[in-house]
């Protein structure tokens, strides 16, 4: 039997002159496993760091002005997955008929590719402005009019 000597777990301590039996080491391996198996189980303390800001902060919502440039560079604070680009208060697309050609409201950027109008490397994101008016057909990307606000949501 051991001495009354226990670690900080409820452990076993014996001393020299202590005689262990089986059931002082079945009831510390089982006093273990059930520390151990709640522990593991414990996803809120094992999750990394890159985990729990994808949980708490998976996502950004922003807004940028167009200048009416053919381009502009968004820069965003970290290095999106993907992103949604929109004008604000307007459709997705339009077709203009009295040119016979669709305004481009709305894309999609990712790592490996992008919709018309928008391209993302790293953490900039780069919107398009059409400066010349379309030929019937085409298609005129409206991401950034000096006349008009923009949102996007970048996705980590």
């Amino acid at each position: 039997m051991p001495t009354n000597n226990k670690t900080s777990l409820g452990l076993n301590s014996w001393l020299g002159t202590d005689k262990p039996m089986r059931s002082d080491f079945v009831n510390d391996n089982t006093l273990l496993d059930t520390l151990l198996t709640g522990h593991f189980g414990d996803m809120t303390k094992h999750l990394s760091t890159q985990d729990r800001t994808l949980l708490t902060q998976g996502f950004l919502v922003g807004t940028y002005s167009g200048n009416g440039l053919a381009s502009q560079d968004v820069t965003l604070p970290f290095e999106p997955r993907f992103v949604l680009v929109f004008a604000l208060l307007r459709p997705a697309n339009l077709y203009r008929t009295s040119g016979g050609y669709n305004e481009n409201n709305f894309a999609v950027a990712t790592k490996i590719g992008s919709t018309q109008g928008v391209f993302l490397d790293k953490a900039k994101l780069t919107v398009s402005q059409t400066v010349n008016t379309p030929t019937a057909g085409g298609t005129l990307n409206n991401l950034n009019n000096a006349m008009n606000d923009y949102g996007y949501i970048a996705f980590r």
